[in-house]
């Protein structure tokens, strides 16, 4: 009876930190996770325009799919976990989060930080094994100059830099490409703020809408995502259906940027940016198909 007793206590316990690692990243799932997973697999299957082995076959990808998705999770994590235990993140989350961990009193930050130094070790490891290493040490660096040296709070140039650095580190190959994905999301990742401004001004953090104005940060996100979207269609020579369907999201973006305003409208519409972004990684596939 002890033993069952001890059995279910940590089967108990793991269940609890499995659920707390996922209430760290349920912002993100959406956001990082689905979308940066795509962007690997539809970058693989386009062939050597995106990849370091052109050997590989469409069968390997889908089978590595679990594994690329792991990855990009296990990565994203501790870079999670650092940013949200800090004292103001946890004031800006009991507004804008507050199911979050911390500011609902799920884990403290003592513990927090535990967990995230075990993360940062799962995920170099996980890396060491499947591949990926130099970029899991970059988001390393980046989650330090974005939450350890205040990047995310002191500049929105800064904030967006890091951001669209971030981005392409789950990913490296063709870099014309990547600094093409890298200027959009620098231009226009600033649609994430725009729910957040109320959060973000207890925090004192200096966001685009919070900075220039919500007026300028919609105006910016309606010229600038149609741009990029004709950018990158041109980048790639192709008129597909992916290209329609591209260019009927980022429409769809810059016109609600402009006509829908609201908290909630706003989180559809970061939502649906993130689509847009899905929609752009597929292109180098639509050109190897032509």
């Amino acid at each position: 009876m002890q033993v069952s007793s001890y059995i279910s206590e940590a089967r108990s316990v793991l269940y609890r930190d499995v659920y707390t690692a996922w209430l760290f990243t349920r912002s993100d799932l959406k956001t990082i996770v689905i979308p940066k997973s795509f962007f690997g697999i539809l970058g693989g299957l386009s062939g050597s325009a995106l990849t370091t082995h052109s050997n590989v076959s469409g069968w390997d990808i889908v089978r590595r799919t679990p594994l690329v998705v792991l990855w990009v999770w296990v990565v994203l994590l501790p870079f999670n976990i650092d940013n949200q235990r800090r004292a103001d993140a946890i004031v800006e989350d009991k507004i804008n989060r507050p199911w979050r961990p911390l500011p609902s009193k799920r884990i403290s930050p003592d513990r927090a930080f535990r967990f995230m130094l075990f993360c940062h070790i799962a995920a170099v490891g996980y890396s060491l094994a499947v591949g990926g290493l130099r970029q899991s040490l970059a988001g390393i660096a980046l989650g330090w100059l974005y939450n350890g040296l205040g990047g995310a709070d002191r500049s929105c140039i800064a904030k967006n830099a890091v951001n669209s650095l971030g981005y392409v580190t789950f990913s490296m190959g063709a870099i014309s490409w990547f600094g093409i994905i890298a200027a959009t999301v620098f231009t226009t990742v600033q649609i994430q703020d725009l729910p957040d401004m109320e959060g973000d001004a207890v925090r004192g953090r200096r966001t685009v809408p919070l900075v220039m104005g919500s007026v300028y940060c919609r105006w910016s996100i309606a010229i600038l995502v149609p741009f990029w979207t004709v950018a990158a269609s041109l980048f790639w020579r192709t008129l597909s259906l992916p290209t329609v369907l591209c260019a009927v999201i980022g429409t769809t973006v810059a016109w609600r940027a402009l006509n829908k305003t609201s908290m909630a409208d706003d989180k559809l519409t970061f939502r649906i940016w993130n689509v847009w972004m899905v929609s752009l990684y597929s292109l180098p596939l639509a050109s190897a198909c032509r």
